[in-house]
This record gives structure tokens, C-alpha cells and sequence, in this order.
């Protein structure tokens, strides 16, 4: 994964490798320059850093920073001269009331700022929802609140205040904390995000949570399988969904299966799920294609469109003769989005002797809007029955229409057929 967006909530997940780095750096300046070149009073100058950075971020905690570093520039002064001198002595005395004023500061400040929400929030309510009871009033009050917890709880990576707060009965403070739970991707938040997701829970707190469960990833995969059959068809397509985003092997079985439910969309989202997969599920596709139900197969066909891969459209190809035509539909549609994967492997098939799969490979063609199938398909024409012929035909046209000009007449004297549908049952 890409390393994510350096706004303020995510730069805080690098305080502390930040101050370990600069301590380090420290450390390493009073064995070089202390120790080894005899310097003493320069490079200690750059010790402030991390001193200031430990104050504003952590507020008066962080003056442990600053007494770390006092005594490892006392140790070294002592180890070069085999005594602390008042210089040493006062610099480092000094690391630690920077530390302090400072961390004193940021402390005032963020209290500040609090009691400052508090007051504004209290404005808000007294003004803005003055018509309502001191009840209504209270509630607004706690929810405004609750958000803020939340956002304490997300800073302090609070896992177990985030799942208490997840099973509140505010939605939206649900959503807030589902949210949290997933950008920090505990494992043992699975089980309450699957609360969530499967309770009786506003849509949006569902998605939510089923958005955390796939950032969490592989640790979320069985407790999702357990609800890839809910009764409840809203849990169906959200589990399918995000276990085709985890991409986890061990879901494709399932998919498949779900392929075949009596909910249109969960079948969709089902098929949508097997092709984020990919490559993976090219062998248990390809046997939904050769022996599922007729909505199994049509479902096949729909994820192996989604693999850009020659192996999805030579599965593809072989499924052209499927008795049903909603079946043949799909497989073209599906070959036509494949684009250059699947085109080697569709000129091949122009000159198949089976009839479907060279019509099919011509609508795929067609459907693909790539003009340099124009020649091959012109090629395919000398030899082929009528039916055929006005299929490739109608496939030259549209292409032709596509590039914006006009081919010139191809041989034969049949007219061009406004629809040539799929091709024959």
C-alpha cells in the first residue's frame, strides 16, 4: 500500500518514530563530536529539537526527553574529562526547563482550546436551538461530546474506548467510531465491527463497518465468511464486497456459491468480488462457466471480464457456445472489456470452425472499439457463411463509425443489417 495522505491525523502516527529517530541522532552526535572530536558546546545546541518537538506534541511528558538527554551529555562530559563541568552541567539543566516551560505551554493551550469548544458549543446551543427543552439541549450537548471523544480516542489509538463507543446508539458516532476502528486495523476489532455490520444498524454505520473489516484484512476473512449466506441481503453484498477487496483465497469458494442468490445486486457484488480477486479464481471460474446454473455462469462471465488476463479470455472464448443467450451476452461484453488481453485470442477466434465462438469473437471485437480489428475482420469474411458474414459485417461498421470514416465496400452484395442481435439460438 501507498503511504497515506500526511494530513494532521495521520502525521500523528509518526510522533514517536520522529523522536526515536531524532534521539538517536542525538545520541549518535555525542559519541561522534563529544567523545571522539572534542567538541563541546555546538553540537549540543541541536539537542533542542527533539526537546521542543517532545514538549508541544506530548506537553509537560515530554521533559522525560529532555532529562534523557541531560544525562547522556552529562555521561559524556564526564567519560572525555572524567568530570562534569558547570558548562555541562547548566546545558543540561537547561534542556530540562525548555522542556518544562514548553510542555507547560502546550498543555495551557490545549485546555484552552477545549474550555474555547465548550464555550462555543454552549453559544451554539443557547442560541441556535434555543426553541428546544433543556432535555433536547443536553443531548445535543453529549453527542457534540461524544465526537470529541471519539477523535481522543482515534489520537490515542484507544481500541477498546473505540468499540465501547461503536456499540453507542448514535449513528453517527458509530459511523465516526467504525471509521477509527478501521484506519488503526486492530484485529481485535472484528468482532464488534461485525456486530455492527450485521445488527440492526442504519445503512451507512453497515457500509462503515464493513469498509473497517477490509482494512483490517486477512484477520476479518472467517468471521466474514460466517455471513456471506445472511438472510438479510444488505450483509450478503456488503461481506461479499469487502472480501473481494481483502482478496483473500479462501473466499472465492463462497463467491462462487453466491453467484447463484436470488437477489440480483448480491449476485452482481458477488461477481464484482471474484474479479478483484483475479488471477486467483480463474480455475473455480472457469468450472462455474462450464457446469453452474445459468445465473452462476452469466456471474462467471461478468468477473472473468474484470481479469485482465489471456487465461480469463481463453475461458471466455470456450464459453461462446453457451446454450443460453443471456449467457452469450455476457461473455461478450465481458471479452470486449478485456481489451488487449483479449485480443490476440479473439482474432484467433475468427477463424474458429465452430460457428458461435467466430460470430461471438466478432461482436467482442466490435464491442472492444479497437480499430485495428478491422483488418482481421475483413480477412475472416472470404469463407464465411451468410449468418457469419453479416455478423463480421455489422462488426466492420461499427468500428468504422467509431473511427469516424467510412470503409469501403466490402465484397458481397448483402445489405449490412441494422441489428444483427447476439447471434443464432
Amino acid at each position: 500500500m501507498a503511504f497515506p495522505d500526511l494530513n494532521l491525523r495521520g502525521f500523528r502516527d509518526y510522533r514517536m518514530p520522529v523522536l526515536l529517530t531524532l534521539i538517536g541522532v542525538s545520541l549518535l552526535l555525542e559519541i561522534v563530536i563529544h567523545w571522539h572530536m572534542g567538541i563541546a558546546i555546538v553540537y549540543s545546541h541541536l539537542f533542542y529539537i527533539p526537546v521542543v518537538l517532545a514538549a508541544v506534541w506530548y506537553g509537560k511528558r515530554g521533559v522525560i526527553v529532555a532529562i534523557i538527554l541531560g544525562v547522556v551529555h552529562l555521561a559524556g562530559t564526564y567519560y572525555t574529562l572524567g568530570m562534569i563541568d558547570s558548562g555541562s552541567a547548566v546545558r543540561s539543566l537547561m534542556f530540562v526547563v525548555v522542556g518544562l516551560v514548553i510542555g507547560a505551554l502546550s498543555d495551557l493551550t490545549k485546555k484552552e482550546q477545549e474550555q474555547m469548544i465548550n464555550r462555543v458549543t454552549d453559544a451554539a446551543l443557547q442560541s441556535g436551538m434555543g426553541g428546544g427543552t433543556a432535555g433536547s439541549q443536553r443531548d445535543h450537548k453529549s453527542r457534540l461530546i461524544s465526537f470529541a471523544s471519539v477523535r481522543k480516542l482515534r489520537e490515542s489509538r484507544d481500541v477498546h474506548g473505540l468499540i465501547r463507543v461503536l456499540r453507542k446508539r448514535d449513528p453517527g458516532i458509530q459511523y465516526e467510531a467504525a471509521e477509527a476502528l478501521g484506519d488503526i486495523g486492530d484485529p481485535a476489532a472484528v468482532g464488534p465491527l461485525m456486530e455492527a455490520l450485521t445488527g440492526d444498524q442504519y445503512s451507512g454505520v453497515r457500509w462503515k463497518a464493513a469498509e473497517a473489516l477490509g482494512k483490517i484484512g486477512t484477520p476479518a476473512v472467517p468471521a466474514l465468511l460466517t455471513v456471506i449466506a445472511h438472510p438479510d441481503e444488505d450483509i450478503r453484498w456488503k461481506a461479499a464486497v469487502t472480501l473481494g477487496e481483502i482478496g483473500d483465497e479462501r473466499a472465492i469458494g463462497p463467491l462462487v456459491q453466491l453467484l447463484n442468490d436470488q437477489d440480483r445486486f448480491v449476485r452482481s457484488r458477488a461477481a464484482y468480488a471474484l474479479g478483484l480477486i483475479g488471477p486467483p479464481a480463474l480455475a473455480a471460474l472457469r468450472a462455474a462457466l462450464a457446469d453452474g446454473e445459468v445465473e452462476t455462469r452469466r456471474g462467471a462471465a461478468t468477473a472473468l471480464g474484470m481479469i485482465g488476463d489471456p487465461g480469463a479470455a481463453a475461458v471466455l472464448i470456450g464459453a461462446l457456445p453457451d446454450p443460453s443467450s443471456a449467457v452469450r451476452q455476457e461473455v461478450i461484453a465481458a471479452l470486449a472489456r478485456q481489451g488487449d488481453p483479449a485480443f490476440p485470442a479473439l482474432v484467433r477466434a475468427l477463424g474458429d470452425p465452430d460457428g458461435d465462438r467466430r460470430e461471438g469473437a466478432a461482436l467482442a471485437l466490435a464491442g472492444s472499439g479497437n480499430p485495428e480489428a478491422i483488418v482481421p475482420l475483413k480477412a475472416a469474411l472470404a469463407g464465411a457463411d451468410p449468418a457469419t458474414q453479416a455478423v463480421l459485417r455489422q462488426a466492420i461498421s461499427d468500428l468504422t463509425a467509431r473511427k469516424g470514416r467510412r470503409e469501403p465496400p466490402t465484397t458481397g452484395t448483402e445489405p449490412v443489417p441494422d441489428d444483427v442481435g447476439v447471434f443464432r439460438e
